[in-house]
């Protein structure tokens, strides 16, 4: 029964891996270029870093400065690798096709938002004037 399952296991994910192959391979060309921009981003703010210890009289006191650099590099590599993937994501949801329909449309100011409102209001029947039922009353 166990070699069932194992087997039954082995097919599902060996089926599972060839019927998208090709977005497999996308998905390790990304990671494999975010790392890269990562730990160049990285090895960047350590060379900055490390370029900072010639201005100072005593370079050993300050070694920091490469471990600092480095760190801020790899901050700066993860914001544009975050930044990228939010981007690629938003093309993914919103395809070129629709945006263009949204480019075509005119920009509607304050005043026309409202009379759009105000007509939308009158089409459905709601009435503008009705009073809440709940209401306050604060007293000090």
């Amino acid at each position: 029964m166990k070699c069932f399952i194992a087997a039954l296991l082995i097919f599902v994910q060996t089926s599972f891996v060839h019927a998208q192959d090709e977005d497999l391979d996308a998905l390790v060309n990304d990671t494999k270029s975010d790392l890269l921009m990562v730990v160049g981003a990285g090895l960047a703010g350590a060379i900055l870093g490390l370029s900072t210890l010639s201005f100072v009289d005593e370079p050993k006191e300050h070694t920091q400065n490469i471990i600092m650099g480095a760190s801020l590099g790899i901050i700066v590599g993860v914001g544009y690798v975050a930044f990228s993937q939010a981007n690629k994501s938003k093309e993914m949801i919103y395809p070129a096709q629709m945006e263009d329909e949204y480019v075509s449309m005119p920009m509607m100011g304050t005043r026309d938002r409202v009379a759009w409102h105000y007509a939308e209001h009158l089409q459905n029947k709601v009435p503008t004037n009705k009073i809440n039922a709940l209401q306050y009353n604060l007293t000090f």
